[in-house]
């Protein structure tokens, strides 16, 4: 005859100390120790089953998952400087390398992420763990996809996280082109009563900048549509199409502006 066994369902959370750090009795309290962040926002990382028999063997049990959590685990720890956004306008992941500058990355590498950090939690808790579902069903491809999928709306990043004026920086971005654009107008260009600045020699030194920061050259289309707002808003005049230039009507550029030297 088996031994009686008595089970109860658990919200796990690690209990917090002043004087010693706490270690971990349970996946829950693994996974919100390693992810404080995840678990103030969203709670315990499972629903676990906590089983004594008669005769004192523990066994814990993690049985459901939360999907919350996980998915706010995959945005990092922002102590440690990590983190991970989807950024919708693109429905593209990016990541914060160890530079500071976000760079594209993909949901089956975050979806690797996440199996890995299961595997992590079942190789380091003590026997009283079972551990199946934390080797096996949690890393299913169904719920590794399950937790991505839900971290496309927990880390979604605002359409301006990576605007001109935001402090986020990421490799290639389009926003670069108009960051550049605000400081070649903001450090190149001065008001001077006499001068003519041309639309052309404008976009030649902008393009230089770019080329020097390894940056896509752009349309002048491009570049018109990114300074004439700047130069309109910093100077108060507007891109004039009506200049004379060698005899040739028609040229576009802005009175009373000036390109100071570039520095070397």
């Amino acid at each position: 005859m088996e031994p009686e066994t008595f089970t109860r369902l658990e919200l796990n959370l690690p209990q917090t100390s002043l004087f010693e750090k706490p270690l971990p009795r349970t996946p829950s309290e693994w996974f919100a120790l390693k992810f404080p962040d995840a678990a103030n926002k969203f709670g315990c990382p499972f629903l676990e089953m906590r089983q004594t028999s008669c005769d004192g063997f523990l066994k814990i049990i993690p049985v459901s998952i939360n999907l919350d959590f996980m998915a706010g685990m995959l945005g990092g720890d922002s102590g440690l400087g990590h983190s991970v956004v989807y950024f919708e306008p693109e429905m593209q992941w990016y990541f914060r390398d160890s530079d500071g500058v976000f760079k594209p990355t993909s949901a089956e590498k975050l979806q690797n992420y996440y199996r890995a950090m299961m595997l992590r939690c079942a190789q380091e808790l003590n026997g009283e763990t079972d551990k199946l579902n934390l080797f096996q069903d949690f890393r299913s491809d169904k719920i590794s996809k399950a937790v991505v999928n839900r971290a496309k709306s927990v880390l979604a990043a605002s359409p301006d996280f990576f605007s001109a004026t935001s402090p986020h920086t990421r490799v290639r971005g389009i926003e670069l082109h108009e960051r550049l654009a605000r400081r070649f107008v903001e450090e190149l260009l001065c008001a001077e009563s006499g001068q003519v600045l041309y639309l052309a020699d404008a976009y030649a030194h902008f393009t230089k900048l770019v080329r020097e920061r390894n940056l896509d050259v752009i349309k002048r289309s491009d570049f018109k549509g990114l300074v004439v707002p700047l130069i309109q808003e910093q100077f108060g005049v507007r891109l004039r199409n009506d200049l004379v230039v060698d005899e040739r009507v028609g040229v576009r550029g802005w009175k009373n502006v000036k390109l100071q030297t570039l520095p070397s």
